[in-house]
């Protein structure tokens, strides 16, 4: 089918404009093809799904926490034959990787902003929505919580199938319009976000399962579960395991959703998707590991990215501060959200009270939040790369082999841009911190 020639002229205008990006150093603009496009041809999106995506089956992954790697996982199980965003989840972004699409693909997956979700959809029309989980994100930009799963919920007419989390009831409320919902669940870690009903505001009542005395909403039976040992179940049989490769018991329930959509549209048993799940080392930067060769005594450097209370919940639960330095790092900028109130949210008093060090343009925000935490000893230093070298030397004099990161988006991403300065080597194992 020929495109509509407004939309050939964006295409090729997105396509000059890519090729131009790759001569000018150091500027990524992986979105600005895709602006330009959609600025000449505001229904690029739909012209192009007719042109490339035609005879596609199309995923797309959303939720606050767990987009990128979703994607990731479901990328890997896909294939060669797989149109895919990276990190780009805004429609400028997806419209960038189809401007720049030579041919017709046989499957697809994007990873979609919530608030997104129903004009993407209505779009692409794909054949899975993977609907991850809610929760506060980017105070100062972001709708308030309910209102964001409620416009996901918009998106019910545009897709053939919803793959949900059943322990998320923000979901489960927005997702009785759709047509069909394969539940899914896994360990349940934040419930912070989910203390009142989302359909009457009365008290929900967390156990093995949630549900609400008020109204009757309640958790509905999951059609797969992963538990925190990797076994897949399946009507309470078990199929088989999952092996993310990633540390944290989220990653688990990560990967078994990314196995369900792609069961769904290549018509295959979830527990064969499963099987041929490759361990992953890490999705950009992301659970990483790091040898510092340019820091005093090599040592290692785990890199987690976390960006609001849920996120920091289930990265910190998996640090072990007696056994490592720890160096935690916040930003404000506008990617992040301006307003840190969030970090008073997170349970930082979790930790062994042992000494960290922040860093970041808002690290003094982190040191008043760990001093109310109980932390006696807290190093401020902004500079992301003085703080890593900091961390190394008190490693060696520790007996520590390791440090360990956690920063918040655009924190996390200076420090990766910066990893030449520290000399920082991929490890070739998978090696996830403890």
């Amino acid at each position: 089918m020929d495109l509509p020639l407004r939309s050939r002229l964006a295409r090729q205008t997105a396509r000059l404009v890519a090729r131009g990006l790759k001569v000018v150093p150091r500027f990524r603009g992986e979105t600005l093809p895709g602006r330009i496009a959609l600025r000449v041809d505001p229904d690029f999106l739909n012209h192009a799904r007719e042109m490339s995506l035609s005879q596609a089956r199309t995923i797309l992954v959303t939720g606050t926490n767990g987009k990128t790697t979703t994607t990731a996982f479901a990328r890997s199980l896909l294939g060669p034959a797989v149109v895919s965003n990276r990190g780009s989840n805004l429609p400028w972004g997806i419209a960038s990787v189809l401007a720049q699409r030579p041919r017709a693909a046989a499957y697809a997956v994007f990873e979609v902003d919530e608030a997104y979700v129903p004009s993407v959809a209505d779009s692409l029309q794909p054949s899975v929505l993977v609907w991850l989980n809610m929760s506060r994100d980017q105070l100062d930009r972001s709708l308030e919580v309910r209102r964001l799963a409620t416009r996901v919920g918009e998106a019910s007419s545009s897709v053939a199938t919803l793959v949900a989390n059943a322990s998320d009831p923000l979901i489960v409320a927005n997702a009785t319009q759709f047509r069909e919902c394969v539940w899914v669940r896994g360990p349940v870690e934040w419930q912070g976000d989910a203390q009142a009903c989302p359909r009457c505001t009365g008290e929900l009542v967390h156990a093995e399962t949630w549900s609400c005395a008020s109204c009757g909403l309640s958790e509905p039976v999951a059609a797969y579960e992963v538990d925190e040992a990797g076994r897949l179940w399946h009507d309470g049989v078990v199929l088989g395991h999952i092996h993310p490769g990633l540390p944290g018991n989220f990653n688990l329930l990560n990967a078994l959703m990314a196995c369900v959509g792609v069961a769904l549209v290549q018509h295959e048993p979830v527990e064969m998707v499963a099987a041929r799940l490759q361990r992953s080392s890490g999705v950009e930067g992301r659970f990483a590991t790091w040898w510092l060769t340019g820091c005093e005594g090599t040592p290692a450097l785990v890199t987690y990215l976390a960006k609001n209370p849920a996120g920091w919940h289930a990265n910190l639960s998996m640090i072990d501060t007696e056994a490592s330095e720890l160096v935690l790092g916040l930003n404000a900028r506008i990617a992040d959200g301006r307003d840190t109130s969030w970090i008073f949210d997170v349970e930082f008093e979790r930790l062994v009270r042992t000494p960290v060090i922040v860093t970041g343009e808002r690290a003094t925000d982190l040191a008043l939040r760990l001093e109310v935490a109980g932390f006696e000893v807290v190093t401020v230093e902004p500079a992301q790369t003085l703080a890593i070298r900091l961390a190394a030397q008190r490693a060696a004099i520790n007996g520590h082999s390791r440090i360990v990161y956690l920063g918040n988006y655009t924190a996390f991403q200076s420090l990766i841009a910066s990893r030449t300065e520290l000399g920082a080597v991929v490890a070739l194992t998978g090696e996830a911190a403890s």
